[in-house]
């Protein structure tokens, strides 16, 4: 698939499915594409506001125009958002400077006038951009030493080309504060659906008036993967690549910056202002991964940095940038420096899916020795779990009934990687993608992030589902860990069925909600749909539970729930609505004292949807049969998979571990009656194979890696 035919397939998607939700083509693609680059974390928790107001001062005229708007508390940043959008394919007009720099004006038009204006001169008091214009002057404070806006991040999403005559030049500061700007095209949408590697960063040292990092190689003793150096980071060149890239370098890090509320960050700022000549004996340091670097020509100090990523050292980082941008440093950090620990994996060229797989999992185990100040759960790096593995294996195996018209099953693909769905077609031949295309539909493709989100509604956690995706994998690791601590084998057919089915609520309400004549165009769908889900849950008898088989069979909700559903969600709508009392439904939805008062309000489910549900004993008895299964399964699995590896890979196992003498004669000489056995065409017993990984977990203890 080239550019040309996802633009077209895209555009037609949007259309096809705004109809659905009832909603205009620019305004799907806006959410989507929010949503998109929310789950890539370049922000998070935003609030669809669509702006246009005309300023008109004598003879002049201004437009004030944005269509979202978010916070990045980890760069104590505002972020406004415009969308170019256009439902035409004929008229291929590119997205150029001058309509670059027309919609920065707008959202600049917007801030300018919020922090030294009235807004309200030029619009209805009603209009909600007067409330938002109220939170930002009051988040700007009255000094920079006040402020909790440090930096502008604009955003432009666009389905359309980049003009060739584009510049994306660094935009100047604003109202003494720095300025971001992310311009998502078509080509860039492009480009991350089909890849599932982050975008790089690369910096040379030189830009930051820096003439090199000092450091020094560590001698390991042994050959390995990756090479490690300690070195001495300024503090002002620290600061100066924060206040550029902002959080991006934090995307490896398993804690979020927590401002300086927490006593952890009060002390990192008072030493910077106060005791800065003591900064480098107080602070543990950083610690930060890089694909590679470069040196001076002395080899002396690093150079150049490629795709740098602050494993540890976060907190300090922003409370050096913030000092920097509040100027409440004297000396503007002249004086301080950093310890730095930094691990290189030498990988400059683009990498493989298995090299990326290798980067990214040294990056979490470092991260989980690095970060020792709080207590890390495994929970917090759970894109690695291999909860994803079996979900992506049961995606594969278990087919959905034919639904409609259609003759055939289709799968609902689970990415445990971002762009695996595209990722599949890039060598397929159009028709090879068309059957693909029919087996899994792309309206079937669940992110680990979206199914977080859907399941986290079920668990009756709405208020998790309203904040980032950081934050419902903070409530849905956990589960996770306690369902994989008890038995790994409840990973099974009959979970990953309701897994889905809580896709299918989740999405069919979302989509019902936009319909409905009491529900206001910019309404609070991303609320009120989670907050509808999880009441719903909260109402069901003690005994009783939703007929999930069912929504699996039908592969959507059956009349008589989405009746339910949407009169339980009209008295959400209300009850939000009341209790934001003219200021945001997105910031109260998020409290859990806003959850705790919703779920106490009365309400009763009909007895025509009651008369629907099942016996939980009955789901108790389908989810054992399907325990005991997959168990079975696992079991042939297991003997499979070791007998696949061959006789010869056992035997040279156990010659190597005779030789090293790594473990009891009794141990190689059972490994050798395993490689026998194959070579005999046998396969291994359950327990034969659940004492030969014994046997493997003992040497791999002492550190021999399986080849």
């Amino acid at each position: 698939m080239d550019i040309k035919e996802f633009r077209k397939q895209y555009l037609d998607d949007i259309r096809r499915n705004s109809a659905d939700e009832g909603s205009d083509p620019e305004s799907y693609f806006i959410n989507k594409t929010l949503n998109d680059i929310e789950e890539l974390g370049t922000i998070n928790n935003y609030t669809l506001l669509p702006v246009e107001i005309e300023k008109r001062t004598g003879r002049s005229k201004q437009t004030i125009s944005f269509d979202a708007w978010a916070e990045d508390e980890a760069d104590s940043a505002l972020i406004l958002i415009a969308s170019d959008f256009s439902n035409e394919m004929e008229k291929d007009v590119p997205l150029n400077d001058e309509r670059v720099s027309d919609l920065i004006s707008g959202m600049q038009a917007f801030i300018d006038e919020a922090v030294n204006g009235n807004i309200s001169q030029f619009c209805d008091d009603s209009n909600p951009a007067v409330e938002f214009a109220s939170t930002i002057r009051k988040k700007m404070g009255k000094s920079m030493t006040t402020t909790e806006i440090e930096r502008f991040k604009f955003i432009i999403i666009s389905n359309k080309k980049l003009s060739r005559q584009y510049h994306n030049v660094q935009r100047p500061d604003f109202l003494g504060r720095p300025v971001d700007l992310n311009v998502w095209t078509i080509e860039r949408i492009f480009e991350r659906e089909v890849s599932n590697s982050s975008e790089i960063i690369e910096i040379n040292t030189e830009d930051f008036e820096c003439d090199g990092i000092p450091c020094l190689k560590a001698d390991l003793g042994f050959d390995n993967e990756y090479d490690a150096y300690l070195g001495i980071v300024p503090g002002k060149f620290l600061a100066r690549i924060y206040r550029s890239y902002g959080s991006k370098l934090l995307e490896g890090n398993v804690r979020a910056f927590l401002s300086f509320r927490g006593n952890i960050n009060k002390g990192i700022k008072n030493t910077i202002i106060n005791k800065p000549s003591r900064f480098f004996t107080f602070n543990n340091g950083i610690a930060i991964v890089a694909r590679a670097v470069k040196f001076s020509p002395d080899k002396s100090k690093i150079t150049y940095f490629k795709d740098l990523q602050i494993i540890n050292g976060g907190q300090t980082t922003a409370a050096l940038a913030s000092v920097l941008i509040k100027k409440e440093s004297r000396n503007e950090l002249e004086t301080i420096y950093v310890p730095m620990k930094l691990t290189v994996l030498n990988v400059d060229e683009n990498m493989s899916e298995e090299q990326l797989q290798k980067y990214n999992e040294l990056t979490v185990d470092i991260s989980t020795c690095a970060n020792t100040q709080n207590a890390v759960r495994p929970s917090d790096f759970f894109s690695n779990h291999p909860f994803h593995v079996k979900m992506e294996q049961l995606s594969r195996r278990v087919m959905a009934p034919p639904v409609g018209s259609n003759l055939y099953q289709t799968t609902w693909f689970y990415e445990r990687s971002r762009g695996k769905w595209e990722q599949e077609q890039m060598k397929m031949t159009d028709a090879q993608s068309r059957v693909f295309c029919e087996k899994n539909p792309k309206s079937q493709v669940i992110s680990k992030e979206k199914l977080a989100k859907c399941y986290n509604a079920i668990l009756m956690h709405p208020e998790q589902v309203c904040k980032s995706s950081t934050d419902n994998f903070k409530i849905f690791g956990p589960f996770i860990d306690g369902i994989y601590e008890k038995d790994a084998d409840n990973i099974n057919d009959v979970f990953y069925k309701k897994c889905v089915c809580s896709v299918i609520i989740f999405d069919t309400l979302d989509k019902l909600i936009s319909k409905q004549e009491w529900y206001p165009k910019g309404g609070n769908k991303a609320q009120i749909t989670p907050y509808t889900i999880a009441k719903m849950m909260t109402l069901l008898p003690e005994n009783k539970d939703i007929d999930w088989i069912l929504i699996w069979n039908k592969q959507s909700l059956y009349p008589v729930m989405i009746e339910e559903l949407l009169k339980l969600a009209y008295f959400t709508h209300r009850y939000l609505e009341d209790k934001a009392a003219g200021g945001l439904v997105r910031s109260i939805s998020r409290y859990i004292s806003t959850w705790n008062d919703f779920k106490a309000k009365s309400y009763s489910l009909s007895d025509g949807f009651i008369r629907t549900l099942v016996s939980k004993e009955e789901i108790k008895d389908t989810e054992k049969a399907a325990l005991r299964a997959h168990k079975f399964n696992s079991k042939i699995d297991a003997s499979v998979e070791i007998f696949k590896l061959g006789s010869s890979y056992w035997m040279n196992i156990y010659k190597v571990f005779t030789k090293e003498q790594l473990l009891p004669p009794g141990d190689c000489d059972f490994i050798k009656n395993v490689a026998g056995y194959i070579a005999r065409g046998s396969l291994l017993s359950p327990g034969q194979c659940k004492k030969l990984m014994k046997i493997v977990e003992k040497a791999e203890d002492k550190g021999y890696v399986m080849p």
